[in-house]
């Protein structure tokens, strides 16, 4: 076992190894140093994805650095990488765990090169780092202000679990260790990876091919409301895709037992086939509400458990956030659940999953009034 170096700085060859819940690792130097940029898609193949999906795969919603230390303040070296060139950096909120345990907001501060957590508890103790949820963000070191030493974490012994789906998984309106996959993971003990795409959940076989060859105990996949948003998927082909995907997952994973999420409540679009809030529409032979949408799925997963796969499991959406929810003002922009509402679909899928009580680990936090949110941008390569 080789020898551990006890420094009070982390360059980018520390920083790459600490990271969890990427798919893979771009690094790279420029005039103000090295980094390196997790990414959510294999860099390699960035070229062959929707640019949609590329920006969305950029943003390290669900990705952390873990490590242990005695040091109560800890300063992150960290750069946005935004879309439009020159446009001023937004808030981008990071989330910290320490123990475990969601850290008090007061102690994570904005800085112009990165973020500090300060007044952390005396001891040694285990650090997760939640990066945020958009834009793109390049590491750059990570130093303890005191000057105590920065050491890896423990090896993480937590079932992994993948998690699939649209920006209602990605993450909407709150921070990064509050979505609902994130919540879900603390109660259930999961070590997650999000793979939810905002507005580009459209089923990709690549993406597909990327869900298999994640080593995982879990799988859960968000499905229906970007379909039907963009109508990308009709009656003839929703199902013929929907069963690929599956397929190209099973190839790899044949018994990992695999959860199908239809769509959260969607107010009008239950009994619409267009997205809400178009000018103008044309309707189409084949065109989908989201309640058959819904519908399909289920059947879909009753037809493959009819044929063996007792593995494949089904939730209907509106169990983690139905109309009873959204009429008490939890669905603001008639698409996506508020930041209370994330954390009641993170605390109900894991009564779901494992009939543990509602709230038990999730941190209890008060929902966050959030500004914004703003879109994203590119880069490439290194597999971690």
């Amino acid at each position: 076992m080789g020898v551990v170096r006890t420094v009070s700085r982390w360059g980018v060859a520390e920083l790459t190894d600490a990271l969890a819940g990427a798919v893979d690792v771009e690094l790279g130097s420029d005039g103000v140093g090295d980094w390196c940029q997790p990414w959510r898609l294999p860099t390699a193949d960035l070229e062959l994805h929707h640019p949609a999906l590329t920006l969305s795969a950029m943003c390290p919603s669900g990705v952390r650095l873990r490590l242990r230390t005695a040091s109560r303040q800890v300063r992150l070296e960290a750069d946005q990488v935004l879309l439009v060139a020159g446009l001023p950096a937004f808030e981008a909120p990071y989330d910290l765990l320490v123990d475990g345990v969601p850290a008090q907001r007061g102690s994570v501060r904005p800085v112009p090169d990165g973020v500090e957590f300060l007044g952390l508890p005396a001891g040694d103790k285990a650090l997760e780092i939640w990066l945020p949820i958009l834009p793109g963000i390049r590491i750059r070191g990570l130093r303890a202000l005191d000057g105590l030493p920065l050491l890896p974490a423990p090896a993480d012994r937590r079932p992994r679990w993948t998690v699939y789906g649209s920006s209602i998984t990605h993450g909407w309106d709150t921070s990064p260790a509050r979505t609902w996959p994130a919540v879900a993971a603390r109660i259930l003990g999961r070590s997650v990876t999000n793979l939810g795409y905002s507005g580009a959940c459209l089923l990709d076989p690549l993406v597909a091919r990327v869900i298999a060859e994640q080593p995982t105990e879990h799988i859960a996949l968000e499905i229906g409301i970007n379909i039907h948003n963009t109508a990308a998927l009709r009656s003839r082909t929703l199902l013929p895709v929907l069963h690929g995907f599956l397929a190209t997952i099973r190839s790899r994973r044949a018994h990992v037992p695999i959860t199908v999420i239809g769509p959260v409540f969607g107010g009008a679009r239950e009994e619409s086939v267009v997205a809400c809030g178009q000018e103008e529409v044309w309707e189409v032979s084949g065109d989908l509400t989201l309640g058959e949408i819904r519908g399909l799925l289920r059947e879909a997963v009753r037809l493959l458990r009819k044929r063996g796969d007792t593995a494949l499991t089904w939730i209907d959406g509106r169990q983690l956030f139905g109309a009873a929810d959204a009429a008490a003002g939890g669905l603001p922009d008639g698409l996506h659940p508020d930041a209370a509402g994330q954390l009641r679909m993170g605390e109900r899928f894991a009564v779901l999953q494992s009939g543990f009580g509602a709230g038990a680990n999730s941190g209890q936090w008060a929902p966050r009034q959030s500004s914004e949110s703003v879109r994203n941008q590119s880069g490439s390569r290194k597999g971690h």
